[in-house]
């Protein structure tokens, strides 16, 4: 081969080879990357899915949470904290644990913690636990943080594991547990709502959906704990204070990176780390979600993978020998090609040739541009694109052509290019042409780089695409306006959709309007049609499907109107009209649109309902004309049932105190229901209305329920239950049964207004009828009946029949013959008008006078006038209307009694002044008896002073020596001595020092004996007294201690007295009446007992307002045949001269004076007890003066 043709070989082979090689190196890199990068997709899927997982269950517990808390009983508890609910409430959440078994427990707290229901369930079954197992939580943690958070806010706990009797519970139970507080319709928090969720569900599906990753991914808290790792031994460290359990422990360098990566992946020299974090927050399902989530306590958990440096791919991992010997054969295949490219040149250059032929003749723009922006070469395709010629263009950049606004992404593309990091872009564009226009371009752009890389020239190829973007745009406004029209339309909604190759409905465009009547945004329905048919009302589903087939069928207009329920559980009416046509597939395709009519269906049947009701009213006054009370109720209840559309109905009389029920009509009659009544007590939830005092609605009446007390043969499913009122609160109740559909308030409108009607007409028919006969009853009776009008002379407007008994007729009367101040005798009208216009002034409503009146006939009779004043809304009075009762033969009695009745009160005065002369002889008498017991008393001190005095005088004769032998050496003072030793020997004579202490002593016991003698003296006064004493309150203990000092000569030589006196307060009495009482017990005491004997005086409070006196003796006893008879007068059992059988009869008379009572206890041979017993204040009688 000659040097030239080797040449031309190595002129290619070189390249080409060192093309392999690049190749390689670029194979091996791209290689690399790409496991790198297919690792790095899968992890990132793999903490996506987990973080996915842990969002989807998170948004489904907070759902689960909001449907909990709308249960209708939990909502009625919470407004009125009625307790009947509670029970009602644990079985929602009942049936709610049931169908959710992923919830340990689910309580109802109240605002101190106490727990009012809670449900437990173990992973099989729930119960509701036992009233006795209920525990008060106010002191755990999620209490605190969450009963004070605004009504409907979301609480989360932190996720650990659950602890019971303060231990972590085995095998581990990860918890989560959500709350909201519960408020009433005035915004007060009433309850706090919990459930207790299984983590361990949440976690396991973490666990499910990235099985891949399982020997390296794991969930962390924000403190790095592992809540799931691949080796279990690492989890749950928090929870054990085992801080080496941890990512910040073992990788603390990674840790802080991933602590600031909410999403993504990073790389060091613990190898590869992939993140994504799952917020709380994100169960928040709308904004008023995010509005009340408690961010304070918000959680996030980190999804983590790490896969270590040993785990990443290297730059040749996964080579082998057969690359290596593929790589010898491209070389090998290398040099063929340089030697058939040698041989090849020639045809190159023709080659290029025909390229520049078809460079000049495209139909698209084409150029190449340096790296300077600038044209080097342009096609004619292209001047004509821009509208300059090819010497023009090659004179600019295309960066001045190009629309301002495009220019910065056209720049950052062209950037990329030259710095390497593409050869290539595609970018659409707008350029501004020569004459101004503007139009839209796609720019393909591809790099010819020099062999160290950088940018030769850039081949470009530009397409005009100003046709298709304005046909797009005109498509977009287009798509915008129907769009606008769909999403405008009021109550209304546009549609297309067409069948489906499973013969099924599917939607390829929903207006917007569609949300706010199915409560489904267009996505969701597109996604799933079937969903629009749920919610539609089974007894229409089956006409609106068979409408689809005829209009598929047919081919012809389709129209239907329909009801649904939105998913707030509201019924609404929904018409349906379409229009169907076929597509070039076959498939039926239908344009329409859907408008909610129930406004126009509401008010049809309003009207209509109106309607019936107007007849049902007009025809009530007529109907019980036509019948008695109680076909008229049953032809009420049948009325109402017939406009209600229900199978029956019942009105119950109601008692006056809404205790006792009575059937008052039934409807259909049934047999035995006539004469049916029952107590409310034992009355079902039919009667809660009368109890509640409002209407109620059930529409699945409890089976356990239908049963209880009730007129036979009525069945009860679905019930309305309403009180009607009248003046004297609940008259009736009205009931309607078993409706096809739910009752409605329309309906509780419907039995009130016909029902209060029909009690009105029947409560008018009743007065008419009770009217009726109070005046035949009044027409029969002496009474009259009249109304004065309030004006001069008062004429008559009304006055009964029987006016004729005095003479008079009714039309004289009412003519003014006689006026009725005519009428009243002269002597008393003065007074009679005196004091009607007083108490007319006084704004009186009613008032009674007695006057004389003149009758027809000549007579003069008194009359009781009893009068009620009518007044005007000014409060003027109008009409006086009254009875005139004939009083003559009472006012004549009346006077005969007064005249008695001075006489009886002569005679009482009499009586009275004799009763207090018997009882001061009694007290005489008594001292009498004791006369000699007190003389005794007073004999013994003042005979011991009259010894005293004695000796007193004797001593008194010696001092007076003494004193004249002093005055004798005063006088003397010749001989002082002498004259002191006569004083000194005559004091000893005397014994002057003896005298001196003794006399001291003697006026000591003389003083002491005329106190005893002053206090006896001044007890016998004070016992005798017979000046008038008033009543004043008095210290008991001083009474019986006063009386015990008189008696006690009569007491002290037989009788032990001992006293147990209480704590009593001073009562209001007359204390000397009391202390006669007193003597007259305490004599008889002693007089009872014969040798040796103990009296006992006991005092004490009884009860509020009363003391009691006990006086106990341990005498002979009284016989039973005598107890009945001691207080009988002038009884006695004692022998003559020992009393005058008065003493314990004028007690008892004392005793009862006071409003008190005297009572008894005595046994023969044991003792007597007499036991008294006194109110503290005299609350029923005035202070009184006894003589």
């Amino acid at each position: 081969m000659n040097p030239r043709n080797i040449l031309i070989f190595l002129r290619y082979f070189v390249p080409l080879a060192g093309f392999i090689l690049l190749v390689t190196v670029f194979y091996a890199d791209s290689h690399r990357d790409a496991e790198r990068s297919h690792l790095e997709a899968d992890e990132l899927l793999n903490v996506r899915l987990g973080a996915g997982a842990l969002d989807r269950r998170l948004l489904i517990i907070v759902r689960d949470l909001r449907i909990v808390a709308a249960g209708s009983a939990l909502k009625r508890f919470t407004e009125d904290g009625d307790a009947l609910e509670i029970n009602r409430i644990a079985e929602d959440f009942l049936g709610f644990s049931g169908a959710r078994s992923g919830y340990s427990q689910l309580r109802l707290l109240d605002l101190t913690g106490q727990e009012i229901v809670r449900i437990d369930h173990d992973g099989k079954q729930a119960r509701i636990a036992d009233r006795a197992q209920l525990k008060n939580k106010a002191d755990r943690y999620y209490f605190r943080d969450s009963i004070g958070l605004p009504p409907g806010a979301i609480y989360l706990s932190p996720l650990d594991l659950n602890i019971e009797n303060g231990r972590v519970e085995t095998p581990y139970n990860p918890t989560l547990r959500i709350a909201t507080p519960l408020a009433d319709s005035q915004g007060k928090t009433r309850a706090l709502l919990v459930l207790n969720y299984r983590a361990s569900e949440m976690i396991g599906y973490v666990a499910d959906v990235t099985t891949q990753a399982a020997d390296h991914l794991m969930i962390v808290n924000q403190e790095g704990y592992f809540l799931h790792a691949p080796n279990p031994a690492d989890e749950w460290g928090f929870m054990f204070d085992k801080p080496e359990l941890s990512l910040p422990h073992r990788f603390p360098a990674s840790w802080a990176t991933i602590q600031k990566t909410e999403q993504g992946q990073f790389s060091d020299s613990a190898g590869l780390w992939t993140v994504a974090t799952a917020y709380s927050a994100r169960g928040r399902q709308d904004k008023a979600d995010q509005e009340n989530w408690s961010m304070a306590q918000e959680q996030a958990w980190k999804v983590v993978a790490h896969v270590p440096p040993e785990a990443v791919p290297g730059m040749f991992a996964g080579w082998n020998a057969t690359f290596f010997a593929i790589e010898a054969l491209l070389l090998g295949l290398a040099a063929a090609v340089a030697a058939y490219m040698a041989g090849s040149t020639r045809q190159k250059r023709e080659a290029e040739t025909r390229f520049r032929i078809y460079f000049e003749r495209a139909m698209v723009g084409m150029s190449i541009n340096d790296a300077n922006k600038r044209w080097i070469v342009v096609n004619p395709a292209l001047c004509q694109i821009l509208g300059y010629s090819a010497e023009e263009l090659l004179g600019k950049s295309w960066t001045e052509l190009t629309h301002p606004d495009d220019l910065p992404a056209s720049l950052a593309a062209f950037d990329d290019i030259v710095r390497g990091e593409v050869d290539g872009f595609e970018i659409e564009k707008r350029y501004l042409r020569a004459d101004g226009a503007t139009i839209a371009a796609r720019v393909a752009a591809q790099a010819i780089r020099k062999p160290d890389g950088r940018v030769d020239s850039i081949l470009t190829i530009v397409e005009d695409i100003s046709a298709r973007v304005a046909a797009e745009k005109a498509v977009r406004a287009s798509e915008e306006r129907l769009r606008r029209l769909g999403d405008n339309l009021p109550d209304s909604y546009l549609y297309q959709c067409c069948t489906g190759p499973d013969g099924h409905l599917q939607f390829t465009y929903l207006s917007s309007g569609v949300e706010p009547i199915h409560g489904l945004t267009p996505e969701e329905i597109m996604a799933h049609p079937e969903r629009l048919f749920a919610d539609v009302d089974p007894a229409h589903l089956p006409g609106l499907l068979q409408a689809i087939a005829d209009s598929e069928r047919q081919q012809t207009d389709f129209v239907s109107e329909l009801r649904l329920r939105k998913p707030d559980g509201q019924w609404r009416w929904l018409q349906i009209r379409s229009r169907p046509r076929r597509s070039p597939s076959g498939k039926t395709e239908w344009d329409g649109v859907a408008t909610d009519v129930t406004a126009r269906r509401e008010n049809e049947t309003l009207l209509d309902l109106q309607s019936r009701r107007a007849h049902a009213l007009l025809e009530l006054p007529w109907q019980r004309k036509q019948m008695d009370e109680p076909h008229f109720l049953r032809h009420v209840i049948a009325s109402i049932a017939q406009i209600t559309d229900s199978a029956g109905g019942f009105i119950y009389f109601v008692g006056d105190d809404c205790t006792d029920l009575a059937l008052a009509a039934c409807w259909p009659a049934t047999d035995g229901a006539d004469n049916w009544q029952c107590r409310m007590s034992e009355a079902g939830q039919w009667a809660d209305a009368i109890r509640l005092r409002q209407p109620i609605l059930i529409d699945d009446y409890p089976a356990e329920e239908r049963d209880r007390r009730r007129p036979n043969d009525l069945g009860l499913s679905r019930l309305a239950s309403v009180p009607v009122y009248g003046e004297n609160g609940i008259q009736l109740l009205a009931c309607l049964i078993d409706k096809p559909e739910p009752y409605s308030l329309q309906d509780i409108e419907t039995i009130q207004l016909i029902a209060s009607d029909a009690w009105r007409i029947a409560s008018q028919q009743r007065a008419e009828q009770a009217l009726r006969i109070a005046m035949q009853v009044v027409n029969a009776s002496p009474v009259i009946c009249f109304r004065w009008q309030a004006t001069g002379g008062w004429p008559v407007v009304f006055v009964s029949d029987n006016v004729t008994n005095w003479g008079y007729t009714v039309a004289d009367l009412i003519a003014g013959n006689p006026a009725f101040a005519d009428m009243v005798h002269p002597d008393d009208l003065s007074r009679v008008v005196e004091e009607v216009t007083r108490y007319t002034a006084e704004g009186r409503t009613d008032y009674i006078q007695e006057y004389r009146l003149l009758t027809g006939d000549g007579r003069v009779i008194w009359i009781s006038d009893r009068t009620q004043v009518l007044r005007n809304a000014s409060g003027g009075a109008e009409f006086y209307d009254g009875v005139l009762t004939d009083i003559t033969e009472r006012h004549t009695q009346t006077e005969e009694l007064t005249t008695t009745l001075a006489a009886q009160r002569q005679l009482n005065k009499r009586l009275e002044e004799a009763h207090n002369q018997l009882l001061q002889s009694e007290k005489m008498a008594s001292i009498g008896q004791l006369a000699a017991g007190i003389a005794h008393e007073l004999n013994n001190p003042i005979g011991f002073v009259h010894s005293n005095l004695g000796t007193l005088e004797s001593y008194l004769r010696d001092l007076m020596e003494i004193i004249d032998a002093y005055d004798k050496g005063l006088a003397d003072d010749t001989d002082l001595a002498a004259q002191r030793t006569a004083i000194a020997r005559l004091r000893e004579e005397r014994d002057f020092a003896y005298v001196r202490g003794d006399i001291i002593q003697l006026l000591s016991e003389s003083k002491d004996g005329l106190s005893r003698v002053r206090k006896i003296v001044q007890d016998l006064k004070t016992f005798s007294h017979v000046s008038e004493q008033e009543w004043q309150w008095t210290d008991l203990h001083q009474g019986l201690d006063s009386t015990l000092n008189i008696v006690w000569n009569e007491l002290k030589y037989k009788c032990q007295v001992v006293k147990e006196y209480g704590d009593i307060p001073k009562i209001h009495c007359l204390i000397s009446q009391l202390n006669q009482v007193f003597m007259n017990l305490l004599v008889n005491a002693g007089h009872a007992i014969e040798t040796r004997g103990t009296i006992t005086i006991r005092t004490r409070r009884q009860g509020d307002d009363a003391v009691c006196i006990e006086i106990s003796d341990t005498g002979k006893g009284i016989a039973p045949e005598h107890l009945s008879r001691i207080f009988e007068p002038f009884f006695t059992t004692k022998p003559v001269g020992k009393g005058t059988g008065l003493g314990l009869s004028l007690s008892y008379g004392i005793i009862d004076k006071h409003h008190g009572r005297i009572e008894v206890d005595s046994q023969l041979g044991v003792g007597s007890t007499f036991r008294i017993i006194l109110p503290i204040n005299q609350k029923n009688s005035p202070p009184e003066t006894s003589r």
